[in-house]
């Protein structure tokens, strides 16, 4: 299952998608990650051919939780068996190897502030700074108080402790660049630590002993003073005659007679629930009843006279002499089971009776004997718990002073072994001069650097895209404004447009160039987007191929113009006749494209000073024909929004036969003209150009779109560069600067569902 769903997600379009924009991002961005890579190789390998080399010396150590085993007795320094004792136990080692009770040592062994490789040492430029914001902190009067103070904070700063992993071991490494220093103070930490161990466990044997010693003298003290005291008491209250013997008899009697009288209740108990099931039960239910043999016997006469009666009685009438007969031998029989029944019932109740009463009486006796008993016990207590107490405590004094005097002869032991020189810490291996240094590892930093230049440079890639707010793939359409890419059009070198009367730059190919790309070329990557783009809006309706389609965008240079123009030219290629109008009657460009005059146009018809046939011209592109905006009038909306443009509309449908009508109107963000076109035609495609419209530019025209209840078809991603391309039209194979459409029909097999799917719902709302 999991393999299937790890298919899915590798299969999934979207992810597919999202991961080739995240490399055109890095494409895009790539001298950012470039230059991060560069600078921070360039820092590192430079802080690497600076750096001073640093050498390593390690000792190795072993640390037994206890010392070698030559006294039986436990010693004065116990050690825990527990599992948490014992990870206790190393941390706490740990700890001290690093303590400054321990460094000190070792500075003091080193003779480290008169030895010349540590008193000319110059420090780095670094712990120049950090030693000069901590003088005015005091750490010159603390130096002063201490001169090992800096001995001990060098060799702090440059030793660690590593334990070797499963075992007793821990390396001591100390890094220096001499490497004679760096052996001696390895050598001098384990030392150091050998001689605070050892003078801790054998000091404090000493001082326990010098304790255990006065504990002894004052123990046997308190316990000659309870001995008097025991002596005249016994005397005072004549203990002589009690023993331990009288009070064992004394006590077994009544414990003795509590047993006794327990069994007697439960016999009583078990008599008296006898009884009372017995005195009102009915004869037949007792077992002893049920168990007799003379019972048992009658009952089978009773049964067998019974069944004889009942043969008889099916055959005959109940006046029968025979059938009268047994009648009457039935009931002799029923008589006498009834009367063997009580009597043994009687016997069975009186039985019962006389073993409760038995049992009861037993019961009062036993229970005044206890009583009795009760007061005895309790009056030879009273008597001898002050003996006992005084007796108990002299006891417990002497086992404390036995216990004294075997610590304190085992204390003695343990202390002399100190001339033996144990100890549960041993060196196993010297630290010795290092051949080689350890730092700087030149492949390991070049290796790091440029992993963390690549990341570096990544991150900065994605975010600076992230803060980029414009338009840039059809996942940021979606996401914006929920409407479908009906089409993908590439950068055709620039896709900027000459604004007014102004000349376009000399790296720019002319207005004309750009909007009849498609009719110049047809198999031209640019003329197979549109292609791709008009199989989109012919099947966006789910009826029939909208006629009146207006073209718009959400800010001024996105490319709605050339847009328009080219989608009319592949509808033409289809054998349509297609009326392209310039609807922008505040910037018109179209008469441009095609070096048309502006002199009549649509401001005309629409303010009725011209029909329809009047103003439409014929253009170099078979079955395309134009009417330019005219002249430009002080209310562009007004006219737009009156009913002469329906009228010319279905002029153009009906009169002039056009199957498709294609408005050219301005950016929705400028003006109102396209959401007054949009709200009363077929279909709306919205011109966003890739890289340059913003996405709160494009949520507030899809905005204004849909609460003018415009029938928006979709969206027409523009401008796509060659890295967003090479995902969309990767499926084409191009051959000398055409294009051949392989993938063409499974393409627009795909677009169909997709779109028909869209056309449906929109359909529906």
């Amino acid at each position: 299952m999991s393999s299937h769903a790890a298919d899915g997600s590798a299969n999934d379009p979207t992810l597919r998608r999202r991961g080739l924009e995240y490399w055109s991002v890095l494409l895009q961005r790539r001298w950012v990650v470039l230059a991060s890579v560069a600078v921070v190789v360039a820092t590192t390998m430079i802080a690497t051919f600076f750096a001073e080399p640093e050498f390593e010396a390690t000792t190795t150590l072993q640390i037994d939780r206890q010392g070698p085993d030559i006294l039986t007795f436990r010693d004065v320094v116990g050690v825990d068996p527990s599992y948490a004792a014992y990870q206790d136990f190393y941390q706490t080692q740990y700890r001290i190897l690093e303590s400054r009770s321990v460094l000190r040592l070792a500075a003091e062994r080193l003779d480290l502030p008169n030895l010349p490789s540590f008193a000319t040492r110059r420090p780095s430029p670094i712990a120049r700074f950090v030693a000069w914001l901590k003088s005015p902190l005091g750490d010159d009067d603390a130096t002063a108080a201490d001169p090992l103070l800096p001995s001990i904070r060098f060799l702090e700063a440059r030793m660690r402790v590593r334990p070797v992993r499963n075992s007793q071991l821990v390396q001591l490494i100390f890094t220096d660049r001499d490497p004679v220093l760096a052996r001696d103070a390895a050598n001098a930490v384990a030392e150091a630590y050998l001689q605070f161990n050892y003078d801790k466990r054998y000091g404090t044997a000493a001082i326990a002993r010098e304790f255990l010693t006065k504990e002894v003298a004052r123990v046997q003290g308190e316990i000659g003073d309870l001995e008097r005291r025991l002596q005249e008491y016994s005397t005072k209250k004549e203990l002589l005659s009690l023993s331990q013997g009288t009070e064992d008899i004394s006590q077994q009697a009544l414990a003795s007679m509590n047993e006794s009288f327990v069994q007697a209740r439960t016999r009583l108990a078990i008599a008296r629930a006898r009884w009372e099931s017995v005195r009102n039960a009915p004869p037949e239910s007792l077992p002893e009843v049920l168990n007799s043999p003379l019972i048992q016997h009658l009952r089978q006469q009773y049964a067998e006279i019974e069944r004889k009666h009942t043969l008889l009685a099916e055959r005959f009438l109940p006046g029968w002499p025979a059938l009268q007969e047994l009648e009457g031998e039935l009931a002799q029989a029923r008589e006498r089971l009834e009367i063997e029944q009580a009597g043994i019932a009687r016997q069975v109740r009186a039985t019962a009776e006389a073993e409760y009463g038995k049992a009861r009486g037993e019961v009062e006796g036993l229970e005044a004997q206890v009583v009795t008993q009760k007061t005895e016990v309790q009056r030879v207590n009273r008597a001898a718990i002050e003996f006992a107490s005084l007796r108990s405590e002299i006891d417990n004094k002497r086992k404390v002073l036995g216990d004294l005097v075997a610590r304190q002869s085992q204390t003695q032991s343990s202390e002399r072994l100190k001339d033996t020189g144990t100890s549960n810490v041993r060196i196993v291996d010297l630290a010795e001069v290092p051949e080689r240094p350890v730092r700087p590892r030149k492949s390991v930093n070049l290796a790091l650097a440029l992993l963390l230049g690549t990341a570096l440079g990544v991150g900065m890639a994605i975010l600076l895209d992230y803060l980029d707010n414009a338009v840039k793939s059809e996942l940021d359409i979606l996401r914006v404004t929920k409407l479908p890419v009906l089409g993908h059009v590439p950068r055709f070198r620039s896709l900027r447009l000459v604004e007014g009367d102004a000349p376009a730059p000399d790296d720019e190919p002319a207005p004309a160039t750009i909007d009849l790309a498609s009719h110049a070329d047809p198999r031209s990557t640019f003329a197979e987007a549109f292609k791709n783009l008009r199989t989109s809006i012919l099947l966006a309706s789910p009826e029939r191929p909208p006629r009146h389609i207006v073209v718009t965008s959400c800010e001024p240079q996105d490319g709605k113009s050339t847009v328009a123009t080219n989608l009319a030219i592949v509808l033409t290629q289809q054998g349509k006749r297609v009326l392209l109008v310039d609807a922008d009657l505040r910037r018109p460009r179209l008469h441009r494209s095609f070096g048309i005059g502006n002199e009549a146009g649509l401001s005309n018809v629409l303010s009725g000073n011209a029909e329809a046939a009047e103003v439409v011209q014929t253009t170099e592109v078979p079955g395309l024909s134009l009417v330019c905006s005219g002249p430009i009038p002080p209310n562009p909306s007004e006219l737009l929004g009156s009913p002469a443009l329906a009228t010319f509309l279905r002029h153009a449908d009906e009169d002039l036969g056009f199957d498709h009508v294609i408005l050219d109107t301005p950016p929705i963000a400028s003006v109102t003209d396209p959401v007054l076109l949009s709200s009363s035609l077929d279909a709306t495609i919205v011109v966003v150009r890739a890289g340059k419209t913003s996405r709160e530019a494009l949520a507030h025209s899809v905005e204004r779109l849909k609460h003018s209840r415009a029938r928006v078809a979709g969206a027409v991603l523009n401008a796509i560069t060659d890295e967003i391309g090479s995902y969309y039209y990767g499926r084409y194979r191009y051959e000398s600067g055409s294009a051949t459409e392989s993938d063409a029909p499974s393409t627009s097999k795909r677009l169909s569902r997709r779109f028909r799917r869209h056309a449906r719902s929109s359909g529906r709302t």
